[in-house]
């Protein structure tokens, strides 16, 4: 038997080892490194934005409480402004609405109000032009009101779900108008009565 003899030192393997786990090492220390600055940036990025969010938001808090407390100080009255204000705005609308009454013209109805500072905004539904002309002529004489504006005539048709389809009448539209009276304020004060 030949004897082996192995002359090479066994030194020089294990460096090589050694320098493959030195760079492997390095590699993953510089990955490491770069996440962290990578991660430092986009930190620093979210507090610069957190920041101007929060500046902003103080301002836009400060602006509310300047506005709320200013609504305080301008909504703070005394018992006779207020009785004031409400008998300069409030009026009786009784009389307003049996005078309009009143006055509707046969097969006219009154479809809706609206009671507004100095006015009353009204829809009615009339059979013909001739019809609202009379009705708007009645509400001219009225001393309950100042004046009349015809706002628009619009035309509609009724429907009856019931109609024989072989049948067919002409059918005549009825309109819708609004109107909108002003209100003669003295002579609603004085109850009715010229002075």
């Amino acid at each position: 038997m030949v004897p082996e003899i192995n002359l090479l030192p066994k030194r020089e393997r294990q460096k090589s080892n050694s320098i493959l786990v030195l760079v492997i090492s390095l590699i993953l220390i510089l990955t490491i490194l770069v996440l962290f600055f990578i991660q430092y940036l986009t930190v620093k990025r979210d507090i610069e934005t957190l920041t101007a969010d929060e500046i902003y938001s103080t301002a836009e808090r400060d602006d509310l409480t300047q506005v709320v407390t200013d609504l305080k100080v301008s909504g703070q009255g005394d018992l006779q402004t207020s009785v004031t204000f409400a008998e300069r705005v409030s009026y009786p609308v009784s009389p307003l609405l049996i005078e309009v009454n009143a006055l509707l013209e046969p097969h006219t109805y009154l479809r809706q109000y609206e009671f507004v500072e100095r006015s009353i905004h009204i829809s009615v539904d009339v059979e013909t032009m001739k019809s609202l002309s009379l009705f708007v002529d009645k509400l001219l004489i009225s001393d309950y009101f100042s004046d009349i504006k015809v706002e628009s005539v619009t035309n509609f048709e009724l429907s009856n779900s019931e109609e024989n389809t072989e049948k067919k009448y002409e059918i005549i539209p009825r309109y819708s108008a609004i109107l909108n009276l002003d209100i003669d304020q003295t002579y609603l004060e004085n109850g009715g009565i010229t002075p």
